[in-house]
């Protein structure tokens, strides 16, 4: 065998030259360090085949009945999370509980999440891979899946035990959190209030609760509506034979639970004023709810408007640093408009879709940015705080963001529309800030948003004319035209001889209209204004 470089004979068993030294066989060097790269290829086998074969061999999470004990793999695959360093921190029972723990940022804080009517404890939220992948609360909290038997047919009895239930689990979280966020919805609040309202009777052999917020999204607070109703009755599908039976077994829970709160917050010896109390203070200041347009199911008003019970009204006109302890979402907001093209496209109609969808994660790409269910709760929870001067901190801080976002996400929307109107609210902040910047507080803040007011004011009244001046540009109304005249006759000489009209001038924010109306603004600047008639109106 010669060597293909030099063209030396080389022996057949070797893989390089002896002459030029270069490898001529690279089959026969395999061969030479065979075992080597047999290694190599055995490590990289293990490494990336264990993965697929350990997917293999796991239980479908599907497949598992009722109560089935989940492995932190099938149940890390089901909710289709990437992160490896969530794990159960307590064994996973299917339908029962689920609470989630991060190996890194090992949260002193945990939400609770406690499910309705529909749903089990993971469904009914959508898909949790929202929550649990968003910054701000995986480094902050932990969470726990409560799960619960949700048909209509429990009765009183029942409805009380798996209250206890409950509040064994909040115990025992107790011992392992600095505080416990409880976010409920639907039925799941009712469940959660009733537990609140066990743990202040005995108060105080039970301390309450270490509670951070209270969350309800559509919550039972003055009725149920069942029946009458076809639509929900057709969701309800085999727990829909009696009817009737379902709306008393329900209605009861409401009225014990109503009739409770109610002889709480009514104390009428020193022993019940302390439990009422501490109630207030570690429970009902800490109470937020959410409800929905278009909800038929729960707290449904005469006219189908959302109404609430007394109590909760009061509980909710609470002060609050932060966000409001009520809301209303508008059905517009929540993907309604779509949701009822959908309904119309397919002459399928969701009857709970209000109810069920304000917290349906994954499934809310239709409404407003600050809608969302993740944006709702972080508005209300913010992050834990460790003591009362950062509460009120964090709370200013949260606030100040949303008002900045919320800015942002109106300026956006106008400047798409018109580019010139964001650089006119820049030039009138800077002028208004320089007129008043030697006045002193607090009176400077007032004076600044009075003036600003104003200005807006005479941007509007200042769109008509000039919507006249575009007719004139485009040769559709004369320059003699008779409404014109009579703008610069009375009008516009009354408002730019004005101190607020000739600020406006001096600081040249009068320079985003068209070169001819600038024109007559300045004319009428330099004209005496006589009394003014009204506007002639623009078709």
């Amino acid at each position: 065998m010669k060597c293909p470089a030099c063209c030396s004979e080389i022996d057949d068993r070797s893989y390089r030259c002896t002459e030029c030294h270069r490898i001529c066989s690279y089959k026969r060097l395999c061969w030479r360090y065979r075992y080597i790269v047999f290694g190599i290829v055995a490590l990289i086998g293990f490494w990336t085949v264990r993965g697929y074969v350990g997917r293999w061999f796991a239980n479908d999470y599907d497949e598992l009945p009722e109560g089935a004990l989940v492995s932190d793999a099938t149940t890390l695959s089901w909710l289709g999370l990437t992160d490896k360093g969530w794990f159960c921190e307590e064994p996973h029972y299917k339908g029962s509980l689920l609470h989630l723990r991060h190996k890194v940022f090992q949260a002193k804080d945990v939400i609770v999440l406690v499910h309705g009517f529909t749903g089990d404890y993971v469904s009914t939220w959508g898909k949790p891979k929202v929550l649990l992948d968003d910054p701000r609360f995986n480094r902050n909290y932990d969470f726990v899946f409560y799960g619960f038997k949700t048909t209509f047919y429990r009765d009183l009895p029942a409805f009380e035990a798996e209250a206890a239930k409950l509040d064994r689990i909040l115990t025992h979280l107790d011992e392992d959190y600095k505080s416990i966020t409880i976010v409920t919805h639907s039925n799941g609040g009712l469940v959660a209030m009733r537990t609140l309202l066990n743990r202040a009777k005995d108060f105080p052999a039970k301390q309450p609760h270490k509670i951070h917020r209270i969350v309800m999204f559509t919550p039972l607070t003055e009725n149920v509506s069942l029946t009458g109703q076809a639509d929900i009755l057709k969701l309800l599908g085999k727990q829909s034979t009696d009817v009737a039976q379902m709306q008393a077994n329900t209605s009861s829970k409401l009225v014990s639970v109503k009739e409770d709160l109610k002889a709480l917050l009514a104390p009428q010896d020193p022993l019940a004023k302390a439990r009422a109390e501490a109630f207030m203070k570690d429970v009902a200041e800490h109470i937020y709810i959410i409800n929905a347009e278009g909800d038929k199911l729960v707290d449904v008003g005469p006219n189908g408007e959302k109404i609430v019970s007394d109590t909760v009204r009061m509980l909710s006109q609470l002060p609050t640093l932060g966000a409001p302890r009520l809301v209303t979402l508008r059905y517009s907001d929540i993907g309604g408009s779509e949701e009822d093209a959908r309904a119309k496209k397919s002459g399928v109609r969701n009857p709970a879709y209000a109810h069920s969808v304000v917290v349906k994660m994954g499934s809310q790409q239709d409404f407003s940015f600050f809608d969302h269910f993740e944006e709702l709760l972080f508005d209300r929870i913010g992050t834990p705080p460790r003591n009362s001067a950062a509460n009120v901190e964090q709370i200013r801080q949260s606030t100040q963001e949303r008002i900045q976002d919320t800015i942002f996400e109106m300026n956006k929307f106008v400047v798409d529309k018109n580019p010139m109107v964001g650089l006119a609210w820049k030039d009138i902040s800077d002028a208004v800030q320089a007129k008043f910047k030697d006045v002193p507080e607090p009176d400077r803040t007032k004076q600044v948003e009075d003036l600003t007011r104003q200005t807006y004011y005479v941007y509007i009244f200042l769109s008509l004319y000039a919507r006249m001046d575009d007719l004139r540009s485009r040769g559709i109304l004369s320059p003699n035209d008779e409404m014109i005249l009579g703008w610069k006759r009375s009008w516009l000489p009354n408002l730019m001889n004005s101190e607020l009209g000739r600020w406006m001038l001096d600081n040249k924010l009068m320079e985003y209209y068209s070169e001819p109306m600038i024109k007559d603004l300045r004319e009428a600047a330099g004209a005496t204004g006589s009394s003014p008639t009204p506007p002639a109106r623009t078709r």
